[in-house]
């Protein structure tokens, strides 16, 4: 592979991952229109919808290994719908109450939870060097949280933090049990049949509670923005970038998802971290590196370097990496991004 081509598809993940990173941020632009969460998730549901299954017309073959869905497929389909709804409802809630640069620092840990989920299910203890990124990574949001101490944590700091962590968790386990899922089925129709079902699970939810969703024109605008540019667009993005470099070194980029987001956070909505807080943040971001990637920070930046100068004509190790292992910004991926834990974890 010539670096050239790697080039472009470092800057189609690259774009993914900004794509992804203004999703919180959009939608504190729906709510200032007054229209509910549960207006803004209904309406995206439904508009990236078809988007997906075009996507599966039109790119969507299989590779081998892999077959065509079946009816077991739609009953599995329908229980990671349902934990897909479940992330989404308590993201999009988070945001409503908190910065969206601390609720996408609280989502960006999930990969430690994918970490203890594989441990249960294999009855097995983590290695040491996973157990330290874990307390590193934790430590990390302990200062996000609370960087003057626990005590002087709002109720509704709490509150939303809980949230974008059931989000995290929620994710996890969606994310750690459907990737066998997407092995068989492609992970192309694994995202059009679970956004399908995440959205009926959307539409049973609102007729259940009818709550209400104060739908508005500038709302509907904003959330059509998400739906199509936030969630559709940088799936396809992300998609034909790990199909030309690998999913190792695509999940590597995405690792900048929360810096872009706490940058537009700041420029747009003037959210600001305090010192403790920044530093709080940069220990995140290099205990979930190590975590998805088992590599050290001087390593993630070798890593990252990599392909801009690796000699022409010479594939690089990673875009080996199967292109089912799917990572990109997490969080943010509970927009029909499939991923799945790197094989690391």
């Amino acid at each position: 592979m010539t670096t050239k081509p790697q080039g472009s598809a470092l800057t189609l993940v690259l774009l993914s991952t900004v794509a992804f990173a203004m999703k919180g941020l959009l939608a504190k632009y729906v709510y200032a229109t007054g229209m509910t969460v549960d207006g803004l998730l209904l309406l995206r549901f439904l508009i990236a919808l078809p988007f997906f299954w075009i996507g599966v017309y039109l790119f969507g073959k299989h590779r081998p290994g892999e077959r065509k869905m079946m009816r077991v497929d739609i009953l599995w389909g329908a229980l990671y719908g349902g934990l897909f709804f479940a992330a989404a409802l308590f993201d999009f809630t988070a945001v409503s109450l908190i910065d969206v640069t601390v609720s996408r620092i609280v989502l960006f840990t999930f990969p430690a939870i994918v970490l203890i989920l594989e441990c249960l299910h294999k009855w097995r203890l983590p290695p040491l060097r996973q157990i330290v990124c874990f307390i590193v990574t934790y430590v990390g949001l302990v200062l996000v949280l609370a960087p003057t101490g626990i005590g002087a944590v709002s109720d509704q700091l709490w509150l939303g933090a809980s949230l974008a962590f059931a989000s995290a968790l929620t994710y996890a386990v969606y994310l750690y049990f459907g990737q066998r899922m997407i092995a068989v089925i492609g992970s192309m129709h694994f995202a059009a049949l679970v956004n399908t079902m995440a959205g009926a699970s959307m539409v049973l939810y609102e007729l259940i509670l009818t709550k209400p969703l104060n739908l508005n024109v500038d709302g509907v605008l904003w959330t059509a923005g998400i739906s199509i540019f936030c969630t559709v667009i940088p799936f396809f993005l992300l998609y034909e970038g790990i199909r030309r470099i690998g999913a190792t070194q695509a999940a590597l980029i995405s690792l900048s998802g929360p810096a872009m987001t706490f940058f537009a956070a700041w420029l747009l909505l003037d959210e600001v971290l305090t010192a403790p807080q920044t530093i709080g943040f940069a220990v995140v971001i290099v205990g979930v590196a190590s975590i998805k990637n088992g590599v050290t920070l001087a390593g993630l930046g070798r890593l990252l370097s990599r392909p801009l100068f690796s000699a022409t004509g010479r594939r690089s190790t990673s875009a080996t990496a199967s292109s089912t292992d799917i990572q990109s910004d997490a969080p943010d991926a509970a927009d029909g991004a499939v991923q799945t834990p790197g094989k690391g974890t």
